[in-house]
């Protein structure tokens, strides 16, 4: 051990003179295990959320998606989709068409989406995993709908009362085409056959019915939103999608799993990291405790530093000392921190600490502890030390080496 992490050492742990320094020490510490703490459990709960809202989203979420570079719907005969569908590594392919109406059921009223589907629909979405209700199957007759549990619930749908229609009120195709033209609407009769449940967005917007019957019902045969596929087990989907966009060239995007969610995960990411920042600059004021430690440390050694530089020390030895010893506050901080973040994870998930409220569909806010966000948050508290000590060790190189004369 060389000579300035030695006394650094007994500096650090060495009872001080002073009682004020203790106490600002002591808080100096508890601060950075607090600030510490917190940057892990905010990390933690985004991180859980992330998990769980991309989990919940991609369960459900076709393989890959084929959607129109731009605008919300094209025309089918302008994409390749039986030479997409030839392709060996596609098991189920199934087209979809996605509207804003306006629903009606008995004196209820209410907006929504409507999506046409396919019969290969089920296989690629897994929808019937989510079934709540009912049967999901298409019939001889095109009017079944399938609808999402908060619609259901708050239009009064019930599966067994089959002596009242949904109505369904869509604007025709001039209107989709152009939102400016004059309003036009049409209006088409559905039976509730199934009600599901997704997720929340899902489950309050969103009913499903049948495709042919909706273009017909909208004056658009041809318009589709997006064209969605499963793949074959153990197929690599990155390589297909490059094989899939080549073929549907630049007029479309080709989106994998999570990439049909990357919107709301980019939202999600961004304020997981304000927040980070947000806690990061509390951790700066923070730092300003171990400024005055520091300090007063340096004030209380002002003779010991004096005889350092007698004894042949340099300035740069000296201030390497003190930054230690900041350091060393830091980093019994740090490890306080990370403690009262582990005992927080253990707690929150056996004993749900903190809970959602009722209508979420979790219990308990999720957490997942990255060893990422422990290698970042260490490098952020002791980067904030290292720059708070440097401060303090400037006072230094004004105090003069004591020179005994004979």
């Amino acid at each position: 051990m060389n000579p300035t992490t030695f006394i650094a050492i007994k500096y650090l742990i060495k009872k001080k003179s002073s009682q004020a320094i203790h106490l600002i020490t002591g808080i100096s510490v508890v601060g950075l295990a607090v600030g510490t703490a917190a940057l892990i459990i905010v990390l933690s709960v985004f991180n859980g959320f992330e998990n769980l809202l991309s989990g919940l989203f991609s369960k459900h979420n076709p393989d890959i998606k084929i959607v129109s570079a731009s605008g919300k719907a094209f025309d089918e005969k302008l994409l390749k989709i039986d030479e997409i569908a030839s392709l060996p590594e596609i098991k189920y392919l199934a087209k979809t068409l996605d509207q804003t109406c306006m629903l009606q059921y008995d004196k209820a009223q209410d907006f929504g989406i409507i999506k046409g589907v396919d019969s290969n629909f089920v296989h690629v979405s897994l929808l019937d995993s989510a079934l709540v209700e009912g049967e999901l199957k298409f019939s001889s007759e095109p009017n079944f709908t399938w609808i999402g549990l908060g619609l259901a619930n708050k239009l009064g749908v019930s599966l067994s009362n089959v002596m009242t229609d949904l109505f369904v009120f869509t604007p025709n195709g001039d209107q989709v085409k152009n939102e400016f033209s004059q309003e036009q609407f049409s209006r088409h009769a559905l039976r509730p056959t199934a009600v599901f449940s997704l997720h929340q967005d899902a489950d309050y917007e969103y009913l499903f019915a049948d495709l042919d019957m909706l273009q017909k019902l909208i004056n658009a045969p041809d318009l589709l939103s997006a064209i969605e596929i499963k793949i074959h087990p153990q197929i690599d989907i990155k390589s297909l999608i490059p094989k899939i966009q080549q073929i549907c060239g630049s007029d479309f995007i080709v989106k994998d799993r999570y990439k049909q969610d990357e919107a709301f995960l980019k939202i999600m990411n961004l304020e997981k990291w304000l927040f980070f920042l947000l806690f990061s600059l509390t951790l700066i004021l923070v730092s300003f405790t171990i400024v005055g430690t520091l300090w007063m440390i340096v004030l209380e050694k002002r003779k010991d530093i004096s005889i350092l530089k007698s004894l042949g020390m340099t300035n740069h030895q000296i201030k390497k000392i003190f930054l230690l010893v900041g350091l060393g506050i830091g980093l019994i901080g740090l490890i306080l921190g990370f403690f009262v973040a582990m005992l927080f994870y253990i707690l929150q998930m056996n004993y749900a600490l903190i809970r959602v409220p009722d209508e979420f569909i979790i219990d308990a806010y999720p957490i997942a502890l990255r060893p990422e966000d422990f290698l970042l948050v260490s490098f952020t508290v002791l980067s904030i030390v290292f720059l708070a000590s440097l401060l303090p060790t400037a006072k230094i190189k004004e105090i003069e080496a004591v020179f005994r004369e004979e």
